[in-house]
């Protein structure tokens, strides 16, 4: 198994989550190459190593699969195969499943003339939508929820966040972590309060000596994300080949036809979003320079990213009713620096992916735009947990803010009855006036102090708590 001899053998805390002895109907979904058929087939070994009759574990992958009418076939004739064997549980994984129209229509059906009885069931798609859809169309039809502890049959796998990628590639630093107990959410939480009220806490020290090691960590996240296939191929040969590059633009290209949308204006909008990353930018002007006439088809190209977890954003933050401002511009972020690098080499031509991102990370500047989207990404991440539910909603917990001055925040989020202003500020040495967006948006009452995210320097302010971005990020 090609898991086995891959340099970076991550095993993503999703799959805790899952009840393999009890008959539910799950979803997981996430972006391409993050490892979902990884994922898939190692429980599948494992299922077979425990004893399980391969003739009750079924794999199909749905990418050729043409219509739901086929997909309710294929099911079918596998469990009525099955059953002529053994009434013990069933597997069935149905790998992208999201690439079948309708799919839904199929597994309603199968569920309702009883053939997924006594069944564990995992769909897998690269689509956020599909989770909506299934959430809905499938309501009291998912199984034995009541068994799990989350009580949330819809899984969203991502790919490995910055303490994960520590974790894996340093045996040292995950003891370290362990120890910290930092991937605890309440944990987390508890040490967002403390530099909220202006206090380093313990953890942050006991880190401190790590510091080179995990700067060095981050570089390499900048290069690689926490893309699985492109980790293990730059841990492996120091580089990582155009395939990976581009067989990740294709499957993009592929969900986005799928979808409906047109390749020259996806490259179009990937091209404007690279070019405003993490600045304020509106659907008009961000179909300027482009094919694209109108705003309203602008935003729907960027959903198309949004909704296959390429990218993300934010509205401006409306203090009075602590909600987004959604006629103010926006502020739009990749969701992993791998595909960062994928759709700019893409979008923008040049010559090797690589020699192109390693080139491009020698900028201060867009090193640091990269470095502010993973820490976007990281806050996603951190109010999801804090909220899990399938219908959780970033865009009204997390969002950027402007003073009259036109000084912004990067970022607000809301925790307790206080915001928590948080801006980057990627560099060695801070100065009061680093700190000069933040002290405006106390002075509004809603906050005590912020956090500015630096390069590597630890401070504390009046108003502030400086936080190298290694440590920050292994935090939330």
């Amino acid at each position: 198994m090609a898991w086995e001899d891959s340099s970076f053998k991550w095993r993503p805390k999703i799959e805790e989550t899952f009840r393999w002895d009890a008959n539910v109907i799950y979803s997981l979904r996430g972006p391409r190459q993050v490892g979902k058929t990884t994922l898939i087939r190692l429980k599948i070994r494992e299922l077979l190593r425990s004893g399980v009759d391969g003739r009750r574990i079924f794999y199909w992958t749905c990418d050729q699969v043409e219509a739901f009418e086929r997909l309710t076939s294929i099911v079918n004739e596998y469990v009525e195969w099955a059953r002529r064997f053994s009434d013990d549980r069933l597997y069935l994984f149905l790998d992208e499943v999201s690439a079948v129209k309708d799919w839904q229509r199929s597994i309603k059906y199968l569920y309702d003339i009883n053939k997924l009885k006594n069944c564990l069931v995992v769909l897998t798609g690269s689509h956020s939508l599909d989770l909506a859809k299934a959430t809905e169309s499938l309501a009291g039809r998912r199984g034995e929820v009541e068994k799990l502890a989350d009580n949330m049959p819809d899984k969203v796998f991502l790919s490995a966040k910055f303490s994960e990628y520590v974790e894996t590639r340093s045996p040292e630093m995950s003891k370290v972590l362990h120890r910290l107990n930092i991937d605890s959410t309440p944990n987390r939480l508890r040490v967002l309060h403390d530099l909220a009220g202006g206090v380093i806490p313990d953890c942050i020290h006991a880190l401190r000596p790590h510091s080179k090691e995990l700067e060095g960590l981050l570089d390499d996240y900048a290069v690689t994300g926490g893309i699985p296939r492109a980790v293990n191929s730059y841990l492996s040969q120091g580089t990582i080949p155009d395939l990976v590059y581009g067989d990740y633009v294709n499957l993009i290209l592929r969900d986005t036809a799928r979808w409906g949308g047109n390749e020259t204006y996806l490259r179009q909008i990937a091209e404007r979003v690279i070019e405003t990353l993490s600045s304020q930018v509106s659907w008009n002007t961000l179909k300027e320079e482009t094919e694209i006439s109108s705003h309203d088809t602008a935003r729907w190209y960027v959903d198309i990213l949004k909704n296959s977890f390429v990218a993300a954003y934010i509205h401006h933050l409306d203090e009075g009713r602590g909600m987004p401002y959604p006629r103010k511009a926006k502020k739009i972020y990749f969701r992993d620096p791998f595909i960062f690098h994928a759709l700019r080499w893409w979008a923008l031509g040049g010559r090797s992916p690589f020699d192109e991102t390693m080139d491009l990370l020698k900028d201060p500047e867009e090193k640091s735009r990269l470095v502010e989207s993973v820490v976007c990404e990281h806050m996603i991440r951190l109010l999801s947990d804090l909220e899990p539910s399938p219908q959780f909603d970033y865009t009204v917990r997390l969002f950027y803010w402007e003073s009259r001055k036109k000084r912004e925040v990067d970022f607000v989020t809301k925790l307790g009855d206080a915001y928590l202003p948080i801006e980057l500020k990627y560099q060695s040495s801070i100065q009061r006036n680093d700190a000069y967006s933040i002290i405006d948006f106390t002075k509004g009452g809603k906050a005590h102090k912020g956090i500015l995210v630096t390069k590597d320097a630890l401070a504390q302010g009046r108003t502030y708590v400086g936080i190298p971005a290694p440590l920050f990020l292994l935090i939330v």
